[in-house]
């Protein structure tokens, strides 16, 4: 009985240690993310847009053979870069409400009374597309014309290395609200790698940072980013622009 008692002694300590360093843990994670939390409010669902391409047939090899596919057209296609922004920014609405619905829809599937953030550019969603033609006219992606974006007389500029492979990339943020007033959040690139780098620079905000001071603003709002490619990864995204813009 001594020695129970004596584990018992020993054990409580250590959970009540363990509980109060997670408490402590959730704490700061909700005033670091307490931006976005501003952002969404009340709501229990958020919806992400997601980007696709329709692919009447690509090729494949198979036992040394290139071989080629055609698929249904409701199969569809996305950027893998964009894929993994969806798979960080899922993660990080989790953190800041782990009870939230969060729902994965195409562009004509879209509610404009939920929140909703959206996944890449007008050339693969065609939900960006009219929130950027609508909200943002003087933005303008001139990919795959030409490797660049520009917005109030600024160039973003993506660069190529001696391989044609893609060495930097701009990703870019614009809040707004949906035609029914929920919040609106819209993620590109010039590139898809841009998507990431503007999902990761969301999920690397401090609490004082102008991103997080846009988000709790509550106005309208664009923010650009720049960061290296490496191989499949992106290394050193950091925040170029950040600016509240008049309503409209």
């Amino acid at each position: 009985m001594e020695i129970l008692l004596q584990i018992l002694v020993g054990f409580v300590p250590a959970a009540i240690g363990f509980l109060a360093a997670r408490s402590l843990a959730r704490t700061r994670l909700f005033l670091r993310y307490g931006f976005l939390r501003a952002l969404l409010g009340p709501y229990g669902r958020v919806q992400i847009v997601t980007p696709s391409i329709e692919a009447a047939e690509f090729a494949y090899a198979k036992d040394g053979c290139r071989l080629t596919s055609r698929g249904p057209r409701n199969v569809l296609f996305m950027p893998m870069a964009e894929a993994r922004a969806i798979a960080q920014l899922i993660d990080l609405l989790r953190k800041i409400n782990r009870k939230a619905t969060i729902e994965l829809v195409t562009a004509g599937a879209q509610d404009p009374r939920m929140p909703t953030f959206s996944i890449g550019g007008p050339s693969v969603n065609a939900y960006s597309a009219g929130v950027l033609a609508v909200g943002f006219p003087d933005f303008r992606l001139e990919h795959p014309q030409a490797a660049r974006a520009r917005w109030g007389g600024m160039a973003f500029e993506a660069q190529y290395n001696a391989a044609d492979e893609l060495v930097r990339d701009h990703g870019f943020v614009f809040v707004t609200r949906t035609s029914r007033q929920a919040p609106c959040v819209v993620l590109c690139g010039v590139f898809a790698f841009g998507s990431a780098m503007a999902v990761e620079a969301l999920a690397a905000a401090g609490r004082q940072s102008p991103l997080a001071a846009l988000f709790r603003s509550g106005e309208k709002g664009f923010v650009a980013v720049e960061g290296r490619v490496i191989g499949l990864d992106t290394v050193d995204v950091t925040v170029e622009v950040c600016r509240i813009l008049p309503a409209g």
